[in-house]
């Protein structure tokens, strides 16, 4: 009996990797050295980090190392998807990205390239694509962080 079980989980796990696609990368070093994977998606330019591909947990995890570690992003192409938001003033545009639970959300600004807002933005909480560079800017003496010349996908 053990011995089907154990020829039973083996095929089980050999059917779940055969069923795994590639996908062709080239590498992208990363301010600290680090390789991220660089994957063209579209005809667009390639994205360095896809956060729309991944599932809820990975993408609160991604986010959470984005917010903590922040300088490893800069100059990286990401793309996430998410609720639009604005603030009260409507000066600062976001992707609100929920965890896999949706109990946790974490907002990443944005700045669309050529376009003024409300023209061109997506209705307030629509669900939408985005993708940017990641970039550092500073406000006084605080630095924040961004997607500039982002493109709705």
């Amino acid at each position: 009996m053990k011995k089907a079980v154990c020829v039973l989980l083996t095929l089980v796990f050999t059917l779940a990797l055969c069923s795994c696609g590639a996908q062709k990368t080239v590498p992208a070093s990363s301010a600290a050295g680090q390789e991220l994977e660089t994957v063209a998606l579209t005809d667009s330019a390639p994205v360095d980090l896809d956060l729309s591909e991944m599932s809820g947990t990975m993408v609160y995890s991604e986010v959470y190392n984005i917010m903590t570690k922040p300088d490893d992003y800069i100059g990286k192409t990401i793309r996430m998807n998410g609720a639009f938001a604005t603030d009260d003033n409507e000066i600062y545009y976001f992707c609100i990205i929920k965890d896999a639970t949706a109990c946790c959300q974490q907002g990443l600004e944005f700045i669309l390239k050529d376009t003024q807002y409300p023209d061109g933005y997506p209705d307030i909480g629509a669900d939408f694509t985005v993708q940017g560079t990641f970039e550092r800017y500073m406000e006084g003496t605080q630095p924040y962080y961004h997607l500039i010349n982002a493109e709705l996908c």
